[in-house]
């Protein structure tokens, strides 16, 4: 039997640390959970347990390959290739994905004490047992900003052109679909179609290389989207990608930046003013021109989102619609608005690149 015991225990998956976790309805006595796997320094628990310690029900729908989960509010849905809940038409962005793992779809702790507790409508008592390596993931994030910070330095340029290329990281991409709307309709495809026809704009009339983090439908990851603006002509990267809203009113485009720095003031009781970026310069031109295609731009915003990264190089993510508003969704799948925006950010890219080219020349 000792035998048998240390053969099953060889067996076992390194990559995951088993756990276990008390879940439950603030108020209530808690159910504690020992199915639970730690993966990357997050708990894992399977989806049904986690219901169940809730007090509500779900099934796994084969067809739509996708867990529905049954509230008052409706029906909610969530699938491991989407970062999102569907709860009616709206969508709600999840922390971490839904992973299957050991022949089970599980979820992690931010979707217990935030999803659950929606769909619930009760607050949620999450408790994890096995807190030795809750630290795991802050690691793991100070070494990704470190990766992103050696990508993302500019480069300096003497170059007659006044851009050496541009890269474009259409977000999303094979299982990873991003945003459904209800029409079915996939942010994924939207970020590909609209990469793919501004990287022809650039090259066709500026003559010069467009690197894309990638050219089909397919997964990659952090690292493999990083490469694209790692290359030492890059000037310029963009990250193009669509929203959902709770509410099915939003609409128009939003642009985001790193936060601004603040200049270094040492004179004494001198206040610190707020140096202007070139993400910032860049996004203040694709917004210009974007309102000038007469499309509705709701303003640029800091954010210290991962997946813009550190450094100086000029950066801005786009979020090109809401695909939860019928009327733009709508005009997001028409080639011609596409083509709208496609001319209005090629515009605005030649705007920054040529006022850029010539402030170096001035200061030269």
């Amino acid at each position: 039997m000792r035998y048998l015991v240390l053969l099953l225990c060889f067996f076992l998956p390194l990559s995951s640390a088993f756990a276990a976790v008390d879940i439950g309805l603030r108020g209530k006595d808690p159910v504690r959970l020992a199915d639970v796997y730690q993966q990357d320094g997050v708990p894992y628990v399977a989806i049904e347990d986690a219901l169940d310690a809730v007090n509500l029900t779900g099934h796994w729908n084969a067809i739509s390959h996708s867990f529905l989960i049954r509230s008052k509010y409706g029906w909610g849905e969530i699938s491991p290739a989407s970062g999102y809940l569907k709860l009616g038409d709206e969508f709600y962005p999840l922390k971490d994905k839904p992973r299957f793992i050991d022949g089970r779809l599980r979820v992690t702790d931010s979707f217990v004490l935030n999803q659950l507790a929606q769909l619930s409508g009760q607050s949620v008592y999450f408790r994890n047992l096995d807190p030795d390596i809750d630290n795991t993931p802050a690691k793991q994030a100070r070494g990704i900003e470190k990766l992103f910070a050696f990508f993302l330095n500019k480069k300096a340029s003497k170059s007659a052109s006044i851009l050496r290329s541009v890269a474009i990281d259409p977000g999303h991409g094979g299982l990873d679909t991003g945003i459904i709307a209800p029409s079915g309709f996939k942010e994924k495809q939207l970020n590909m179609d609209v990469a793919n026809k501004l990287a022809k704009q650039l090259k066709m009339k500026l003559g010069i290389p467009i690197y894309l983090s990638r050219d089909g439908d397919y997964e990659v990851t952090m690292e493999q989207r990083l490469q694209a603006a790692s290359k030492e002509d890059v000037d310029i990267w963009l990250l193009l990608h669509a929203q959902a809203s709770f509410s099915a009113e939003l609409s128009g485009v939003n642009l985001f930046i790193r936060p601004e720095e603040k200049a270094p003031d040492v004179t004494e009781g001198a206040v610190t003013a707020t140096v202007t970026s070139d993400s910032m310069l860049l996004a203040n031109d694709l917004a210009l021109s974007l309102r000038e295609n007469s499309i509705k731009v709701r303003g640029i915003y800091p954010s210290s989102r991962l997946s813009l990264g550190r450094g100086d190089l000029p950066t801005v993510l786009i979020e090109l619609g809401y695909l939860s508003n019928p009327e733009e969704l709508q005009q997001l799948q028409n080639p011609d608005y596409q083509n709208q925006i496609i001319q209005a950010l090629y515009t605005g890219i030649h705007r920054y690149a040529k006022k850029s080219k010539e402030k170096t020349n001035d200061i030269n």
